[in-house]
């Protein structure tokens, strides 16, 4: 459970930090690239992420699932991607702040309608960010491309005991 808005934006900033490091690293050669027809692109993929946090911002503003779209009017190349996912992420760190700890006292409506408390779904934008690096973490790797490592060694290079 969440107890704290402030510190819940410091977490989801550090997220966004990291989430970013593989954003920098995508050249604009793999930005059409998508694993099968029915995927996302890469630039999709991007633009996704930044779109999302408007969608779960508009959620506990206003109640209201609305998605804004992953389409190439929002970024075209990797520096006008960048710029969206910043001001995105800026856009939800602002809200949030606003809306302060009152927001986690307040019901907001679940995908499919019922309410539940808000910070279940706060849970839900942490992991849906998560979850797409991830994703991105796998479109670079079939593209010949290393992700970077976010949390320091990679697992190969721990002791094993």
């Amino acid at each position: 459970m969440i107890r704290d808005v402030e510190e819940f934006v410091k977490f989801l900033d550090g997220l966004r930090k990291r989430t970013m490091q593989y954003v920098k690293v995508v050249p604009n050669s793999i930005l059409e690239w998508k694993p099968a027809e029915d995927k996302f692109s890469t630039g999709d993929l991007l633009r996704h992420l930044g779109s999302s946090q408007l969608m779960f911002l508009n959620v506990f503003e206003h109640g209201k699932w609305i998605y804004p779209g992953h389409e190439s009017s929002k970024g075209e190349n990797i520096e006008e991607i960048v710029h969206y996912l910043e001001a995105c992420h800026a856009r939800l760190m602002e809200g949030l702040l606003t809306l302060g700890n009152e927001l986690l006292a307040k019901k907001v409506p679940a995908l499919h309608g019922h309410e539940v408390s808000s910070w279940r779904i706060m849970m839900a934008l942490a992991e849906h960010e998560m979850h797409h690096r991830g994703q991105l973490s796998t479109y670079l790797q079939m593209n010949g491309i290393e992700p970077p490592q976010i949390f320091g060694l990679k697992i190969e290079q721990v002791e094993k005991g």
